[in-house]
């Protein structure tokens, strides 16, 4: 029973403090309007579970490319991922580059004057496109999860 009329008492007076500052005497254009400001809502946006493989860095995919590469599309924060360049090097030193970071290619095939290099490494896999340009050669380089997804 006293927590009812502790109750009824706080109300009351939250009433009467509320009363007695509506019937001030200040004229109404010397007034200061009360402004309720309601805190702000945060949201915090929802983390997605993903699978990280291997070559992940960073949130990125580390897609190796030649020292003098000219990227013009670089496509790395997903698998498949694909890097796009151009380069001055001969397509021996090219294929002799991603043999160094990916070992033997288990494919090779010729096509149009253009080079195709499969590799497998970890569960991904790796497919490395030679192809000439005028005076430069163009590398398209794509990775990509050699896991099915259910």
């Amino acid at each position: 029973m006293k927590l009812r009329q502790t109750i009824q008492y706080l109300l009351f007076s939250m009433v009467t403090i509320g009363v007695s500052a509506c019937s001030s005497t200040q004229k109404a254009e010397e007034q200061t309007p009360l402004v309720l400001v309601d805190p702000p809502i945060i949201v915090e946006p929802e983390q997605e579970q993903e699978s990280v493989s291997p070559p992940i860095n960073n949130g990125l995919i580390h897609l190796p490319v030649v020292d003098d590469a000219q990227i013009f599309a670089e496509f790395s924060d997903a698998l498949p991922a694909i890097v796009n360049y151009f380069t001055r090097l001969t397509e021996a030193e090219i294929i002799d580059f991603y043999q160094q970071e990916f070992g033997s290619a288990y494919s090779q095939e010729r096509k149009r004057d253009r080079l195709t290099l499969k590799y497998q490494k970890n569960d991904e896999k790796i497919r490395v496109v030679i192809s000439p340009q005028n005076r430069k050669r163009q590398v398209d380089v794509m990775i990509e999860s050699n896991t099915l997804l259910p």
